[in-house]
């Protein structure tokens, strides 16, 4: 089947909502708990709640901040927002303290909608915020808080049908992602199209959604994937999508039968934590015929999607893309994958690799994944508040991830690691994933975790540092890991120094910092090539 665009009289969220309404009105489009809403109520519901956001002063180009977990609401103020032309900004519920109050500052956010799982952390900096947004409470309030409550939105009869027209260039979310490379999170700017596209893309030209089909996942609504590739993909192709409050692994395939699901989307080891669950024979027979997501990508999990499918009679769809280019840059496809790899490029995209000055490389050969649009308005407008970071990060007309891949001579893409999860052993060696490395020391009885990073020496390669934390009241030696590692690592992988601490340092939504860990001393580290031979 020949891949399409979306129609030139499908461009803006609001266009979406009304078009799917007329054509599946009381059909059930969304469930979240014990809350359903039919294609027409989220049409219906979405121009009311932007009326009354309207009302309240909101217009085109404020910013509307949602810091909230998955709910019914969650959904309708981020459509209502984008039919208003307002900017959605979804806030990652791990950012808490500095970040979040860096966040609130930068966005200067003219209302925020806040949950009981959410306000206490809100309650820490909002003294400090530079703005005085309006402030909802999705559900009761609690006494003696300022908050309005959500319900001023429920009893709101009137559509929205003021303000400027609305463009499929206009910003519709600003969604902040955390990267090693910078102090503070990017505010990525996706266009109105973006969402319109993404949803096409996935809905209509890789995974060919139906009517009959169930999307369910418990991926967050923050997350830019579970928006544009789920509710929108679902929303152009009147498939039902079930949102469950939160990912958990002994109630997920009882949610999975429960729904009758067809697809179910995932992210990060998902699939991994659902696979090594004991006693689930009663499940290995379900509704599912894909599981969609981002989540290996290095060759190490081959082995793992075979077995999962295996197991559940499930294909697993594995895909690459970031916040900046729209959710998606490549997939696999359920008529033509290669297992291991993320697939072929998506119909509005073109993927390269290159080195470190930009020039193309060879098929096969490893370097940074740069990706850009073949169809306007399909990814990042910039980054807010950071024209300069955007300059940088789109240098010679490339969209640079900072992931580091491959392309086989069939096309098909290869990802490695991320720069943050790399180390460049040499040219012949090329870069190497520290997440393959990390996963063996991990697997070893007395290890908590650990973290594997470079260190330059002085003939412009790395060498590679493994920082281990033992487990509770357990001991783990320097050399003890050595041994481990050499039984199950190429040469080239094993690392040269380590490091047993009692933590790792984290940032504030608990990611390691790798920069720290990049100024450990050598000299401290126990030294695989002082006194050991080592065979190759």
């Amino acid at each position: 089947m020949t891949d399409t665009a979306p129609p030139e009289s499908l461009r803006t969220v609001s266009q979406l909502l009304e078009r799917k309404a007329a054509a599946y009105g009381d059909r059930t489009f969304f469930k979240c708990g014990q809350k359903e809403l039919s294609f027409a109520d989220i049409e219906q519901k979405t121009a009311k709640i932007a009326n009354r956001l309207h009302e309240i002063g909101i217009s085109s180009g404020d910013h509307v901040c949602l810091y909230l977990y998955n709910s019914a609401e969650y959904l309708l103020m981020y459509l209502a927002a984008m039919r208003l032309g307002a900017i959605v900004v979804p806030i990652d519920t791990r950012f808490t303290g500095d970040m979040l109050l860096n966040i609130l500052n930068r966005v200067k956010g003219d209302a925020i909608f806040l949950d009981k799982h959410t306000h206490s952390e809100y309650e820490k900096i909002r003294g400090q915020q530079s703005a005085a947004p309006y402030e909802y409470y999705i559900g009761t309030p609690p006494q003696k808080t300022p908050y309005r409550s959500f319900d001023e939105f429920r009893g709101n009869d009137q559509r929205f049908s003021k303000g400027s027209p609305i463009s499929s260039t206009d910003p519709g979310s600003v969604t902040f992602i955390q990267q090693q490379q910078t102090s503070q999170p990017k505010g990525v700017v996706l266009p109105q199209f973006s969402y319109i596209n993404t949803g096409w893309e996935s809905g209509q030209n890789l995974f060919n959604f139906t009517e009959d089909d169930c999307i369910l996942t418990s991926l967050p609504l923050y997350s830019i994937f579970t928006f544009q590739l789920g509710i929108m993909g679902a929303l152009i192709t009147g498939s039902t999508f079930v949102l469950l409050k939160q990912f958990d692994p002994h109630q997920f395939w009882s949610k999975i039968r429960e729904h009758d699901a067809s697809v179910f989307l995932y992210l990060s080891r998902m699939l991994s934590v659902l696979y090594n669950q004991q006693d689930l024979e009663q499940y290995e027979e379900n509704t599912v015929n894909f599981a969609i997501g981002h989540g290996f990508g290095f060759r190490n999990d081959e082995n793992l999607i075979k077995n999962f499918e295996q197991r559940f009679d499930i294909t697993v769809l594995e895909g690459y893309g970031t916040t900046q280019v729209g959710t998606i840059a490549t997939y696999n496809r359920p008529d033509q994958r290669r297992i291991g790899s993320v697939g072929q490029v998506a119909s509005f995209a073109d993927v390269d690799i290159v080195d470190e000055n930009d020039w193309s490389l060879p098929e096969n050969e490893t370097g940074e994944i740069v990706v850009r649009p073949t169809r306007n308005n399909t990814m990042m407008l910039g980054y807010h508040d950071n024209h300069g970071q955007a300059v940088r990060d789109c240098r010679n007309q490339w969209i640079h991830t900072g992931d580091i891949g491959y392309k086989d001579e069939d096309g098909y893409l290869f990802f490695v690691a991320n720069k943050e999860n790399s180390i460049y052993r040499g040219q012949i060696a090329g870069r190497i994933s520290t997440l393959e490395i990390e996963s063996v020391i991990n697997s070893h009885g007395p290890v908590r975790e650990c973290a594997v990073t470079g260190v330059s020496m002085q003939d412009d390669t790395e060498a590679v540092v493994a920082v281990v934390v033992p487990q509770e009241n357990k001991e783990v030696t320097p050399p003890e890991i050595y041994r481990y590692c050499k039984q199950r690592l190429p040469y080239i992988k094993i690392p040269r120094y380590i490091d047993v601490r009692k933590e790792l340092p984290r940032t504030p939504t608990g990611k390691i910092r790798t920069e720290v860990l990049n100024e450990i001393s050598i000299k401290e580290a126990w030294d695989r090539d002082q006194g050991y031979e080592f065979s190759r």
